[in-house]
């Protein structure tokens, strides 16, 4: 018995198409869906681990860094371009990437530190510039400091040992001075001694 003037094989051959054709689209589907729920993930996952909103102003950075919530912040003193990015919490304290940006004046020897980094620990819930304190920071860019302070001071004693000089030679003429009061009241003092015991003698 044929149908319509389709054969049983034919109609059993349409029935296959279509229903692999449903398959490939439900496939089809459920990749697009599983697709979007990865990019969702992974777009949440930078959001919550390195995405850092930019405040635009210090006070906005006072408030996001008294929190400690990941933010970053340009700070332009008079000298220097700073960029500060909070890392989080660690410990007592706020966890701060230091970015020395741009020199703006200065010696063309400290040009070397721009583009360098350190860590730097604020304590939390207080309101102070990262690089305030060098000494609880941490990384190539403190290194370069403190390098650069120790040829500053150097160079300032060299520049200066002439009057250094004058000031330990003071205080050497001062305590020699102090020294020699003594002897000579000593002496006269024995002098004294020796004349009262000649007038008792005599007498």
């Amino acid at each position: 018995m044929r149908l319509k003037g389709i054969s049983p094989k034919m109609f059993v051959t349409n029935i296959f198409k279509q229903f692999n054709i449903n398959i490939t689209i439900m496939k089809r589907g459920i990749i697009i869906l599983i697709s979007a729920i990865i990019l969702v993930g992974i777009i949440a996952l930078y959001a919550t681990l390195y995405y850092s909103p930019r405040c635009p102003d210090i006070k906005c950075w006072d408030e996001r860094l008294k929190a400690c919530s990941r933010s970053t912040y340009i700070n332009e003193p008079v000298d220097v371009t700073w960029k500060y990015s909070i890392l989080g919490a660690k410990g007592e304290s706020c966890e701060v990437k230091v970015k020395l940006i741009e020199i703006k004046r200065g010696l063309k020897e400290t040009e070397f530190m721009k583009g360098k980094e350190m860590t730097c620990l604020v304590p939390l819930g207080f309101k102070v510039a990262p690089e305030s304190d060098i000494n609880k920071c941490s990384g190539p860019l403190k290194e370069e400091m403190q390098v650069l302070i120790i040829k500053k001071l150097h160079e300032y004693i060299l520049q200066n040992i002439g009057e250094l000089n004058k000031e330990v030679t003071g205080i050497g003429a001062l305590n020699e001075g102090v020294t020699g009061t003594g002897n000579v009241t000593s002496t006269n003092t024995t002098t004294t001694n020796t004349t009262t015991n000649s007038t008792n003698s005599s007498g």
